[in-house]
């Protein structure tokens, strides 16, 4: 039985990879700072909840671990968790102490189009995060993978539009031509746990994608569609789009921020999909969506 460490674990794509993980031989040890949103993973089998915090000592946490997966991320920046303390500092310091007790496999998820940030801090930090794996842990095997958007039961994305499209009879849309390429959380899961033992994918950047474009009102439309719903779409344009993220970030609950719009600017896509070299076939979004509006 070999031991797997997941920090990011409390997540929907941690909660699906450790439901996956699971099922088979292995010694799971989801790493987290808030025992109460890990909690629900307590009843999988051959879990253990390791709770840490700034004064832990990580590198005695991590000893006897086989497979280290990170999948620390946020899409929003707070005053206590800003975007390079969380992707850059916090995957220096899990990999440093990886390094220290040898540690050799690292799966590292990152974020697609990192590598051409724009102005979007967030995508700027997922990069040094990439930066951090890459010459701390360059003489071990590490795998990054730069996900598009996911999605999948309790996502942060189509989710939160499929709750507008039915209780909004009007319908405003920021960056209606931002272009996505989504994928599946199943599609993606089973691709980390592939990648986790695939020696082609050491020292190696790999970008997965789901099977098909989108713009970013295309995949409204298809919501709208799916759920028989009758809402008018209102596109706005870059300047109305600005001016309505600035009001929707007086909210006290983070819906969108002009640090996602920036994000937004740069297309969310790939020409060379390499999720294809571990799923022949990917799982369409309007099959989902047709699936859970029935």
């Amino acid at each position: 039985m070999r031991t797997i460490s997941i920090f990011g674990s409390s997540g929907f794509i941690g909660t699906e990879l450790i439901g996956q993980l699971a099922k088979k031989k292995n010694e799971i040890r989801v790493f987290t700072r808030n025992k109460i949103k890990a909690n629900h993973l307590k009843v999988l089998p051959n879990v253990k909840i390791v709770h840490y915090s700034d004064n832990s000592n990580l590198q005695e946490l991590l000893k006897g671990t086989d497979v280290l997966i990170n999948l620390i991320g946020i899409l929003h920046e707070l005053k206590k968790n800003q975007f390079l303390n969380v992707h850059e500092g916090l995957t220096r310091e899990i990999v440093k102490c990886a390094k220290k007790v040898n540690i050799t496999r690292l799966v590292h998820i990152s974020a697609l189009k990192c590598d051409t940030p724009g102005e979007s801090k967030y995508l700027f930090s997922k990069l040094r995060g990439e930066k951090a794996v890459t010459s701390l842990f360059k003489n071990k095997d590490w795998t990054i993978l730069r996900p598009s958007i996911v999605y999948g039961p309790n996502d942060n994305f189509i989710n939160l539009f499929i709750k507008m499209i039915k209780f909004l009879p009007i319908f405003f849309l920021i960056s209606p031509k931002a272009k996505f390429q989504p994928i599946n959380v199943d599609d993606f899961v089973e691709i980390i746990i592939k990648v986790m033992d695939s020696k082609k994918s050491y020292k190696r950047i790999l970008n997965i994608a789901g099977p098909k474009v989108f713009t970013f009102l295309e995949i409204i439309k298809l919501i709208k569609k799916s759920f028989n719903k009758k809402n008018i779409i209102i596109p706005l344009n870059k300047t109305f789009t600005i001016f309505f993220v600035r009001c929707l970030e007086i909210l006290p609950i983070k819906l969108v921020t002009r640090d996602n719009l920036k994000s937004m600017e740069i297309e969310n896509t790939i020409d060379i999909n390499d999720a294809y070299q571990y799923k022949s076939s990917l799982k369409q979004l309007s099959s989902y969506l047709k699936k859970i509006s029935e």
